[in-house]
């Protein structure tokens, strides 16, 4: 057999034994490798492998820092199951600016059901109702 014909027969073995992550690991399985990684940027990395990936990163996620209104909230609230922190709190050198307002707490009341911390320093944009309404939408 010329040489060339093995390399081919080679290359044809290892293509056969090739299997596709998402078809060999469960998402349950998928989930153990994550919860093994230590830092916040692995765990985000993990997220860029593909759609699937970061779904069940999402689904795992249990704080977020972020900015964003009613509309953007709502679709955090979808993707971010299990939320425990939410960190919605602004630079004391943008405290000009509401941040965070009593419509933003309503969204935050019936979309993320889980919370336990939410963090509204420096947020102008808030008031006693929507304090209550915080209130009577979180477990």
């Amino acid at each position: 057999m010329a040489s060339w014909e093995s390399a081919e027969r080679q290359e044809e073995v290892v293509e056969e034994a090739r299997v596709c992550i998402n078809k060999a690991l469960t998402d349950d399985e998928l989930r153990a490798v994550l919860a093994r990684l230590e830092r916040e940027e692995e765990k985000d990395t993990f997220g860029l492998v593909c759609k699937r990936w970061l779904r069940l990163q999402s689904s795992e996620r249990r704080r977020l820092r972020a900015r964003a209104g009613p509309a953007m909230l709502r679709r955090m609230a979808d993707r971010f199951s299990s939320l425990v922190e939410l960190d919605l709190s602004q630079s004391v050198s943008r405290s000009f600016y509401p941040g965070v307002t009593d419509s933003d707490l309503s969204v935050i009341a019936t979309g993320f059901r889980g919370l336990r911390i939410l963090n509204l320093q420096n947020c102008k944009g808030v008031t006693d109702a929507g304090m209550i309404t915080l209130g009577n939408g979180l477990p």
